[in-house]
């Protein structure tokens, strides 16, 4: 799939649940918010600005939102397995952003990877390759 022509719903949806995830434990931190953006914007192929309004866009959307199951819906109609693949790696990125991976974060991550119909090898291959990475 070409991630540049995907619906604002989901680029908004994937923005909603990488913002789940910096929120699962009640603290955003602002390395959490940086990761978010550069994530949306390499994911979807974006700019700054389009960034900007999709971030301000989601934490509205997120306050509002009854939980992770309609975004992660809106994900599985759009993307392919590679990207739910590729996604789950980013979601893995913001919960490491500040640092460690919090219990709460971890329980998000497994839920997300859950509704997108992701295997626990999946989830933690993905987890073994942001570990790699941040080391």
């Amino acid at each position: 799939m070409n991630k540049t022509t995907d619906s604002t719903q989901t680029q908004l949806a994937a923005a909603c649940i990488l913002l789940s995830v910096a929120d699962a434990d009640e603290i955003l931190e602002e390395q959490e918010l940086i990761t978010i953006a550069e994530i949306l914007k390499e994911f979807f192929s974006i700019d700054e600005s389009s960034v900007k309004s999709l971030m301000q866009n989601a934490h509205e959307e997120w306050k509002n939102s009854t939980g992770l199951f309609q975004f992660g819906t809106q994900l599985n109609q759009n993307f392919s397995h590679d990207d739910k693949l590729d996604f789950i790696s980013c979601v893995f990125e913001v919960a490491y952003a500040d640092g460690e991976l919090h219990y709460l974060e971890h329980h998000t991550v497994k839920k997300i990877a859950n509704i997108l119909h992701l295997d626990k090898n999946e989830l933690i291959s993905a987890k073994a390759e942001i570990e790699s990475y941040l080391d």
